[in-house]
């Protein structure tokens, strides 16, 4: 079992024996408080994909972390806040032909409403250019003075 899953049993023995909401007091939300969690956690993904797709450079800014990591899709890897907006920002952004990357979520986890990643399929398109290129994303964000920012950004490539 992993260590969340020990968590998670330790965490229900512990209520069962108390009678008390110990995950509350373990710094987990409860109830709605989770369902709002998990909301602004998956926000966050949409605004980090959606400020990529529309070129926004201050909604992007905003959501990354000031230590985030990219692990590249040729493994080159980019590390701080710098090394990962400017490149986006002052050249992806400002090429002259159109691209989208269209992604859904595959699969979430969020923990005590700290951390959190997304698993998601994506292509990245440029119709211009014939280009369709199909990955993996994984994106791992964590909550820092209460904003979820992306802190690491690691895109492979889908093999056919």
């Amino acid at each position: 079992m992993r260590k969340w899953g020990y968590t998670a049993l330790g965490t229900a023995l512990a209520a069962a024996v108390i009678g008390a909401p110990v995950a509350a007091a373990a710094g987990e939300q409860t109830g709605g408080g989770q369902q709002e969690c998990r909301r602004a956690f998956d926000h966050a993904v949409w605004e980090d994909m959606d400020s990529f797709n529309k070129r926004d450079a201050a909604r992007y800014r905003a959501v990354i972390h000031r230590d985030m990591v990219t692990v590249g899709r040729r493994g080159n890897v980019l590390i701080g806040y710098d090394a990962n907006v400017i490149p986006v920002v002052e050249q992806q952004f400002k090429v002259p032909y159109e691209y989208a990357m269209p992604w859904t979520v595959v699969h979430t986890v969020v923990e005590n409403c700290q951390m959190g990643f997304a698993i998601l399929d994506a292509h990245y398109l440029e119709p211009s250019h014939g280009i369709d290129r199909h990955f993996t994303i994984s994106l791992t964000l964590v909550r820092d003075h209460g904003r979820w920012q992306v802190v690491k950004d690691t895109v492979t490539d889908v093999v056919p």
